[in-house]
């Protein structure tokens, strides 16, 4: 089936935002995707070579701070970047929408359920978790004050902790894998680390905590985390599925980007938003925790 592409600034009545939107040719659900804190849309592509695209009208779009939509002036909040998808739905002209949230966007998509419930009728949320003192994910802040080499290192080795192993013995593949991500860094950091943006993001990311309220959030839920993540690991995850009332939890064998490299998580994925109701049978995944 055929998508036709749209990309470009959106203006909502909030701010501008550089979004694209992937449109089959048949009628679709429409389908929102959040992406993670460095989601520039000049790298952040992945979706788009997904069974997702011929089964939903997908839009998108680089959240405030990251690549080419608008900064605002002042301390932005969580509930900023939730009111943004909001506005962005509202531009678009839809009035409710399936929610994809991946990481950062899974942290905004939480918030957009408990903000605007009537808006949400399904989520899927991934490499995510509710926050505060128990469960919340890394702070990847502090990656910001070190070498781009150790900082790209840590990073790789926290999203997946099979690159601990690959460090130590297969160094070379492991150099590989190190060489990407610097240079995905040095591309990510203009303009979006040089003028400040993804620092104002990370402080927003860092206050994240929706643990008192997720037993409000009735939306049917899947949550699906990574065996080997560490930036949000899997038992925080699990959490989060265990305290949303209308909620599934699968695990897979991945890291941090477990939602867009697993197969069988797309699979799931295009299963749970295609259904009006969370599923009640468990696990297509390889591993439960």
């Amino acid at each position: 089936m055929t998508s036709f592409l749209t990309e470009g600034m959106l203006k909502t009545d909030r701010l501008s935002v550089h979004y694209l939107r992937s449109t089959p040719v048949v009628a679709a659900p429409r389908l929102l995707l959040l992406g993670g804190s460095n989601f520039d849309l000049r790298y952040k592509r992945s979706f788009l070579n997904t069974d997702l695209i011929h089964h939903f009208d997908i839009a998108t779009f680089e959240p405030r701070g990251i690549g080419r939509t608008d900064q605002p002036e002042g301390i932005w909040t969580m509930q900023d970047y939730a009111r943004d998808a909001i506005a962005v739905m509202d531009a678009l002209g839809w009035e409710d929408a399936c929610l994809i949230g991946e990481s950062f966007g899974g942290m905004t998509a939480l918030h957009v359920a408990l903000i605007a419930p009537e808006r949400v009728t399904n989520m899927v949320i991934a490499s995510a978790t509710a926050g505060g003192p128990d469960h919340r994910s890394y702070d990847i802040s502090k990656f910001l004050d070190l070498p781009r080499e150790t900082a790209a290192a840590q990073a790789i080795c926290l999203q997946d902790t099979r690159n601990q192993h690959l460090q130590r013995e297969a160094p070379d593949v492991f150099s590989q894998k190190l060489a990407e991500r610097e240079a995905f860094e040095t591309a990510f950091a203009n303009p979006s680390i040089t003028s400040g943006g993804y620092a104002r993001l990370l402080d927003a990311r860092r206050d994240h905590n929706v643990t008192a309220y997720v037993a409000n959030i009735a939306t049917p839920t899947t949550i699906i985390a990574g065996a080997y993540d560490m930036q949000a690991n899997p038992h925080s995850q699990r959490a989060l599925a265990d305290g949303l009332p209308n909620a599934t939890f699968h695990c897979f064998e991945g890291g941090h980007g477990v939602l867009f490299t697993t197969p069988e998580a797309v699979t799931l994925t295009i299963e749970a938003l295609s259904a009006t109701t969370a599923q009640d049978t468990p696990v297509i995944g390889e591993k439960t925790i």
